[in-house]
């Protein structure tokens, strides 16, 4: 790939920071869309008048949508560009972000890098005031997240989601509710909320139990002799202090720990998991032009889990362990005045991994240990003349590894540095009243995660049964990215019509290799050239205050390229699937009565890019339901019924690594809210 010179981008910069001096005229937000947005830009601004496509789900729309896995990133399963493949209640999702893999879109909260595999698991939909999902890429305002953990690093190639925490609340409110269901899960929550002046808080917990079933296909390594029991408690409260003269300053604190235990169907397949995610955000209005933003933050990933032999009688090998801490900063300054934007800010990230394992001996040995340092500076520049809206940054980041230890072993290179200098362009063209063109472009990129170059366990376990895991390969390149996409928005009055078309393209992407079905074994490999090409169609259509449908679709074509290795030249990008669709509407009666019915559709992905071992999986249809009905309804209180039911269709279908979907559930429970 071509690369973008420094001076190439510092002309690009230069260019529209210098013709807002010709400017004359702000443009008002021409498309008839109330959201307002915070992630393009760092700042608040209408969704219309970005130059990227993002998507906001708000917690009224969340709390309708059936999370079968309890997993927030089930919330994204409707929209287009990405495709969900949680593996089950405990597991990780899978799914791909623009058809390139699962670890080029971040995940925030807030702002803040939160890990985009373990966070979604954790963090507690109550929480959420609303998401907002921007599609394309946004690696100049927001950096890359340092886990090393699952797939390792992660990239906003193909967009970023941010978590929005609730901040402001405008009543005292209790709730508490309860449901049951599917295999004996039992779910109840209690939630309050409140503002004392400029004070509003929030807090809460989350308790759920069940059975569960067995996640594994026939004959798969999990090997489940019963039911794989959990339980799991979420605790979080949040506050926000707004002050100034004009109370448009605040400071907003947050924290939730979340304790997941449980086994995996089996003796000695215990886990024990608890994370912990602290945020600390601040907003100063320091005068009409100038606004000063920071945000700190703290995510404690601690893992642990039984390694055991199953035979006649299962014997335990080892109880082992994954302790991971990040820490992730960031300031910045916006300048408006006028037509013009402007956004300076840095950040900085410090992470400690390390992976251990007690082999019943009395003590830990340690397999992989490391510390890694993320610095950033970046700055962009917006322009609104006329009917146009251009924008343009640049980001200088630099990443250090201090690699300890590497597969038990003292590594031969125990220092690694990297530094690119990241770009980011967007355009927006008002036609008319009712109808926008886009353009954006931008780069990335990524090195290996520590995972992906040591592994979790040592090469000499290639091929022995019972040592599932992921293989080492300490010869991984770092992966250089680029992406540019155009997109169309129409407003049809009451209906909202939109396409994109985009291309990604990775430089010695890094993929994960199926190497073995049983045992379960992976490595990370850089698989060449590899581009994914998208188009996008979605409609949104308010009827009326009863009736609200929507629909969009995906089409995916992706290939990754290998010169050196004709198995691999040309395959699929693995887990991204050739097609996704979705459908569904909304209906509110007059007498209390809520259903949300939604159909998806998952065409057909591959859980590897090697063309001779890998395994085709077409998840297919897979219908939810959502239904409510309010029973009482006054000033003091509201009680409802709800039921939530998932998979109606009881389509079981295959998943990588020999999981697969666990066909119909639901949850049937009340809601009472006191006022």
């Amino acid at each position: 790939m071509k690369k973008f010179s420094i001076k190439k981008a510092a002309i690009l910069l230069s260019i529209i920071s210098w013709s807002s001096l010709f400017a004359q005229e702000k443009v008002g937000d021409t498309l008839k869309i109330n959201e307002v947005v915070i992630t393009a830009n760092k700042h608040i601004q209408s969704i219309g008048n970005v130059t990227q496509q993002v998507d906001v789900i708000t917690s009224e729309q969340a709390s309708l949508l059936v999370e079968g896995n309890n997993n927030l990133s089930e919330l994204l399963m409707y929209t287009p560009g990405a495709a969900v493949s949680v593996l089950s209640r405990n597991d990780a999702n899978w799914g791909t972000y623009g058809g390139i893999g699962p670890k080029y879109a971040t995940w925030m909260l807030q702002g803040l890098p939160i890990d985009g595999f373990v966070d979604p698991m954790s963090l507690d939909l109550e929480i959420i005031d609303r998401v907002e999902i921007q599609r394309g890429p946004a690696s100049v305002l927001y950096p890359n997240y340092l886990s090393q953990d699952f797939a390792g690093n992660q990239s906003p190639l193909a967009g970023t989601i941010n978590l929005i925490v609730k901040e402001k609340v405008d009543r005292q409110e209790t709730k508490f509710s309860t449901s049951y269901g599917s295999y004996n899960t039992l779910n109840s929550q209690l939630y309050h909320q409140n503002n004392i002046k400029n004070l509003h808080y929030f807090a809460g917990i989350n308790y759920e139990i069940s059975d569960y079933t067995n996640y594994g296909t026939e004959g798969s390594w999990l090997n489940m002799q019963k039911n794989p029991e959990y339980a799991k408690t979420k605790l979080y409260a949040g506050a926000t202090w707004y002050y100034g003269e004009q109370q448009n300053n605040k400071v907003s604190v947050f924290i939730q720990n979340t304790s997941q235990t449980g086994d995996a169907g089996r003796v000695y397949r215990g886990f024990a998991h608890q994370y912990t995610t602290i945020n600390i955000t601040e907003t100063t209005h320091l005068s009409e032009e100038l606004t000063f933003n920071a945000g700190f933050g703290m995510r404690f990933y601690d893992r642990t889990w039984q390694s055991s032999h199953f035979n006649v009688i299962d014997s335990l090998d080892a109880n082992d362990g994954v302790n991971q801490v990040i820490v992730p900063v960031d300031a910045n300054l916006i300048y408006q005045q006028g037509i013009q934007t402007l956004t300076m800010g840095v950040d900085y990230q410090n992470a400690s991994y390390e992976t251990y394992s007690d082999p019943l001996v009395g003590y830990n040995t340690f397999g992989n240990k490391a510390t890694a340092y993320q610095y950033g500076l970046y700055i962009q520049d917006e322009l609104r003349i006329g009917s146009l809206i251009a924008r343009g940054g640049l980001r200088y980041q630099t990443i250090k590894n201090n690699i300890s230890l590497l597969g038990g072993n003292t590594p031969g290179e125990p220092e690694k540095d990297f530094s690119r200098l990241l770009w980011s362009a967007g355009i927006k063209y008002h036609l008319s009243k009712n109808m926008a063109l886009s353009a954006n472009a931008g780069n990335s990129f990524m090195v290996p995660g520590l995972k992906s170059l040591g592994g979790t366990l040592p090469i000499t376990d290639q091929g022995v049964a019972g040592k599932n895991g992921q293989l080492p390969n300490p010869n991984l390149k770092p992966e250089s990215g680029f992406g540019v996409d155009l997109g169309v928005s129409m407003n049809l009055g009451s209906a909202m019509m939109k396409a994109r078309v985009y291309h990604l393209m990775i430089d010695d992407a890094i993929v994960e290799n199926r190497v073995s079905e049983n045992p379960s074994q992976s490595q990370s490999v850089n698989a060449g050239n590899t581009t994914s090409t998208g188009v996008e169609a979605e409609i949104n259509h308010q009827i009326n205050d009863h009736w609200n449908w929507f629909a969009n679709a995906t089409y995916l074509s992706t290939k990754v390229g290998n010169d050196l290795d004709p198995d691999q030249e040309g395959a699929e990008i693995p887990f991204a699937p050739d097609l996704t669709m979705n459908a569904g509407f909304t209906w509110q009666s007059g007498f209390g009565l809520k259903i949300f019915p939604v159909v998806n559709y998952t065409g057909t992905y591959y859980d590897n890019s090697s063309k001779s071992g890998r395994l085709a999986f077409t998840p297919g249809l897979v219908i939810n339901l959502f239904a409510q009905q309010r029973v009482v309804s006054n000033q003091h209180i509201n009680f409802d019924l709800f039921g939530q039911f998932y998979n109606l269709s009881d389509n079981r279908y295959e998943m990588p690594w020999q999981f697969q979907n666990t066909g119909f559930s639901m949850m049937i429970g009340f809601k009472i809210s006191f006022l």
